[in-house]
């Protein structure tokens, strides 16, 4: 059992960098790699006698493809070469969060939604992570919103609410963030002049634009891999992706996706990875 995709605290992870290696260790996992929202900061300092097995750096990328925001996954990257290759790449995420606030809440009120009054203002970091997330929590204190979004998963939970509509330009509800987020062509880019090499993760999150996303990333830029193991994929969709790599020669990854207690997806996942 190892894990290649982890979130710690460097990002919006509940465990700290270390913590996670303890976890690691007493799980028995093989490998394990740190992959923090656009930052490689987990390997500050990081005391890896904690860990017995493989420790691959690791990080996942925001990213703007085809008017959606996806996420790609580089490990084995020079740590330093990363650092300075990021200086500049992404806008400060404080930033990046305000936009999508204002933004996010125009397009509500333009789609008729009710909030109380004040709401940008009582934003508080400290409570959510995600300024999106916050605004969705503000949405759903109105009964009169919800005839509003299409489906009522969206309605429940603000991580498929961005998928399906905040990063869907067939949604009403559709910001346009090409201005916050680097292109895939830029990520992909760096991953490889860092000497990393670069996965697709968690395909199937975009539903049914999944099979755009996954061919036309592979098709048009140097994907290395494909994340084929992941906690919320069914054996046939795992079995399509490892189909898939085999036809297209390229490498299998796969990871939990761990937030700790931020969410209930457990660390460690059993996969059969030989690229280690």
């Amino acid at each position: 059992m190892l894990d290649l995709h982890i979130h710690s605290s460097c990002s919006d992870g509940s465990d700290s960098p270390n913590e996670i290696l303890q976890k690691s260790e007493r799980m028995g996992l093989i490998a394990v790699s740190i992959t923090d929202h656009d930052n490689c900061d987990a390997y500050n300092g990081l005391d890896v006698g904690l860990f017995s097995g493989k420790i691959i750096t690791g990080i996942e990328m925001q990213a703007y493809f085809k008017g959606i925001s996806i996420e790609l996954l580089g490990y084995g990257f020079d740590l330093e070469k990363m650092r300075e290759a990021l200086k500049g790449l992404y806008l400060p995420f404080d930033d990046v969060n305000k936009a999508e606030l204002e933004r996010l809440y125009e397009k509500c009120l333009e789609n008729g939604m009710r909030f109380k009054p004040g709401t940008l203002e009582n934003y508080e970091k400290d409570k959510y992570f995600y300024a999106t997330e916050y605004l969705h929590n503000e949405m759903r204190k109105f009964a009169e919103n919800k005839p509003l979004v299409a489906d009522e998963e969206s309605w429940a939970r603000e991580d498929i609410f961005f998928k399906r509509h905040t990063s869907n330009s067939a949604s009403p509800f559709y910001i346009d963030e090409a201005d916050l987020i680097p292109s895939a062509e830029n990520v992909v880019d760096i991953i490889h002049k860092c000497g990393g090499r670069c996965f697709v993760p968690h395909i199937y999150q975009y539903e049914e634009k999944s099979d755009m996303v996954l061919h036309e990333l592979v098709n048009g830029y140097a994907i290395d891999g494909i994340e084929c193991y992941y906690p919320t994929f069914t054996q046939d969709q795992t079995g399509r992706l490892l189909g898939f790599c085999k036809q297209k020669g390229l490498l299998v990854s796969g990871g939990s996706d761990y937030h700790g207690n931020k969410r209930k997806t457990r660390l460690g996942i059993d996969g059969n990875i030989d690229w280690l």
